[in-house]
């Protein structure tokens, strides 16, 4: 089955991994096919499922660059799925995202958070869609709120939630 993984927290401060290191880890640690998608932390492989891929992958990256990777493996078909059910316009002003849940229960408070009257927020299975203005993604009242509630989450805030823009998505897609 072909899957897509999406790490969490690299080439953005954290951990870089550039395209190439990370085809050779995957491929190294036994995913088939893989295929890697622009400079941010994304890859399409072939494996057995969407969780063995996920484990594979973060102990292998955590082997090679000593630090846990978060990794979101998700079947291509559900990511498809996640993508076609994005509820809220598309336009020049926007920026549209899928916010992943990595951790039950983190995205549920957050369809609460009072927006701007430029943002939207729609809860879906496992995953927040939000459109915000573009140019506001780490000011926006939602984007802060987001923040406040992850540090409240259980364990390591940083690993509740990965991020990744709508376009992003469509491109992992067509690289599947």
């Amino acid at each position: 089955m072909r899957v897509a993984l999406l790490l969490r927290g690299v080439n953005v401060g954290g951990v870089t991994v550039r395209s190439a290191d990370l085809r050779s880890v995957l491929s190294d640690a036994g995913l088939g096919d893989v295929v890697t998608v622009l400079a941010s932390g994304n890859a399409v492989v072939t494996a057995t499922s969407a969780s063995v891929a996920a484990r594979t992958a973060e102990a292998a990256l955590e082997a090679r660059y000593g630090r846990r990777i978060r990794v979101l493996g998700i079947d291509v078909d559900a990511l498809a799925a996640v993508v076609d059910a994005y509820p809220h316009g598309e336009d020049d002003a926007h920026t549209p995202y899928v916010v992943f849940e990595l951790q039950p229960g983190v995205l549920a408070p957050l369809v609460d958070v009072e927006t701007s009257e430029d943002e939207a927020t729609a809860l879906g299975d496992g995953v927040l869609y939000w459109s915000n203005p573009k140019g506001s993604t780490l000011t926006s009242a939602f984007a802060k709120a987001s923040e406040r509630i992850g540090r409240t989450a259980k364990g390591d805030a940083r690993d509740a939630t990965t991020t990744r823009n709508l376009r992003t998505l469509r491109k992992v897609l067509a690289a599947a």
